[in-house]
Formats: C-alpha cells, structure tokens, sequence
C-alpha cells in the first residue's frame, strides 16, 4: 500500500504525542499511518524507528488501512475495551 493522494486525517507531531493521543486520535477507524520518509507504521516498533531516525511528524488517513470488514469491525472491538479499561468512568 502506498500513501494514499489526498490530504492527510492528522498527524502526529512527535513520538510522545502518539504515546497520548494514538488511541483517542486513530483507535478503531482503520486508520493508514506513514511517516515523513513514506514509510509505513503499523505498529509500535515502527514509531519507534521513526522517533530514533527523526521521521515525524507520522501522517494518518482514516479508511486507508486496508483492512477486511471483520478485521475492522475487530479493530473497533479493540479500541472500545482499550478505551473501557483506560477511561471506566466514560462506560459507567
């Protein structure tokens, strides 16, 4: 997958600012992230390349993920327990 042509959903400006914001910012939309070399984060390994080669700020796109329907409608499970255990009282 490629990065996509139209403007980016967001950025992240730093890697502190994923650390606090990935799940509220991105968690759940299947979401495309790449950083400023055009290369593909998936994961937290790849932020962390990122932080240590000075590729940020890492761009997103909401719906570029490329995910089926059912890793999506996963993905959104995954972020709701994810939000539940780190925000309960918004779920009471």
């Amino acid at each position: 997958m490629s990065v996509p042509e139209r403007e980016p959903d967001g950025q992240f400006s730093s890697f502190q600012e994923w650390v606090n914001y990935a799940t509220r910012w991105i968690g759940g939309r299947n979401s495309a992230c790449y950083d400023a070399k055009d290369r593909r984060c998936r994961i937290g390994k790849d932020f962390m390349l990122a932080q240590d080669e000075n590729a940020f700020p890492i761009r997103f796109w909401h719906g570029e993920g490329g995910q089926s329907a059912k890793e999506q409608r996963a993905s959104i499970k995954a972020y709701h327990a994810t939000m539940k255990a780190n925000y309960p009282w918004r779920y009471q």
